[in-house]
């Protein structure tokens, strides 16, 4: 049975994973501190990684992660080298309803693109606050098997294992514990950042259809084809999604999403070669001084800070 999809889905943002080595991660790099409030994180459950945060007023944050030890939990992030690695959705409902849903969708009209995509049972987790209290979440990730539209060769368009679709987090104790985005002296950044606006995904350009597909099924949301001719690389497909704490985002209404593209240029045919198929950019929202002030501005010329990208312009644009 099909199941009905969304122009925005109430699925959200919840957080960006951004992998540091050990002397970034203890002395951020100048593209982080002097855009960002860094607060301290914890050490997770298993005691084998460390983060610390970049919370904003939208409710979604930027972790920085760093392995202590050889990885004991995240085992499918312990071969990824640094950057960008992953990124996480919520939803206002239960993360086993959301497990329900989402598997409902996978199996039923166009599913998962033959792409062979399922997601696991929710999961405990946790980490321990500096302050020592402890954070509990369930965690919802996706499993993969050899779907007949798999990218091939897997070692080419995985090099570093697969991780081309969004997990789940979902907050057992109150979401404050881990995303404090009510307290502006942690949510105020130098940049003047207020939110994640769109996560970019970079996809062979003879699988975006199939992409596509699974993307709809993973978020609920209908589609939105933008530009080009039909799925060539100038073309880009969104997926509408809402904001944790819409009153930040007031006035980005239809912005806020995933967006999936096949390679555009030298550059994303380099991460897609070096990197595999997955998250390729982060764009986050700075609200203007002026209704004339519009600009784009990566992090850093080039290195990971260049696939984090400062979007400003003036709110409801």
């Amino acid at each position: 049975m099909a199941t009905s999809l969304a122009a925005v889905s109430d699925i959200s943002h919840d957080h960006i994973v951004l992998l540091l080595d050990t002397p970034d991660f203890e002395n951020p790099p100048a593209w982080l501190s002097e855009n960002f409030h860094i607060i301290e994180g914890g050490t997770h459950k298993g005691g084998s990684s460390r983060n610390k945060l970049i919370i904003f007023s939208d409710g979604t944050l930027i972790e920085l992660l760093n392995w202590i030890s050889t990885p004991t939990e995240f085992h499918d992030w312990a071969p990824k080298p640094t950057g960008l690695i992953d990124f996480a959705l919520t939803s206002p409902q239960s993360a086993h309803d959301t497990y329900s849903a989402i598997t409902q969708r996978l199996e039923s009209g166009s599913g998962d693109g033959g792409l062979g995509v399922r997601f696991k049972q929710p999961s405990a987790g946790g980490r321990q606050r500096k302050d020592g209290q402890h954070c509990r979440w369930f965690v919802t990730k996706p499993s993969y098997s050899d779907g007949p539209n798999v990218p091939k060769p897997t070692d080419t368009f995985f090099p570093t294992t697969r991780l081309d679709t969004p997990f789940f987090c979902h907050d057992e104790t109150p979401r404050e514990l881990r995303v404090p985005s009510s307290d502006k002296t942690l949510t105020t950044h130098p940049c003047g950042a207020k939110g994640i606006l769109s996560v970019e995904v970079v996809v062979p350009e003879s699988h975006v259809e199939h992409y596509v597909k699974l993307y709809s099924a993973v978020t609920g949301a209908e589609p939105k084809t933008h530009g080009g001719f039909r799925y060539k690389p100038s073309t880009s497909v969104s997926f509408l999604l809402s904001a944790p704490n819409p009153e930040a985002m007031k006035g980005l209404e239809g912005r806020v999403g995933i967006e999936i593209h096949a390679p555009r240029d030298a550059e994303d045919e380099a991460w897609l070669k070096e990197r595999g198929v997955g998250i390729r950019e982060v764009r986050i929202f700075v609200p203007a001084k002026s209704e004339d002030e519009v600009d784009e501005r990566p992090l850093d010329s080039e290195g990971i800070g260049a696939s984090l990208v400062l979007v400003t312009e003036p709110v409801g644009r």
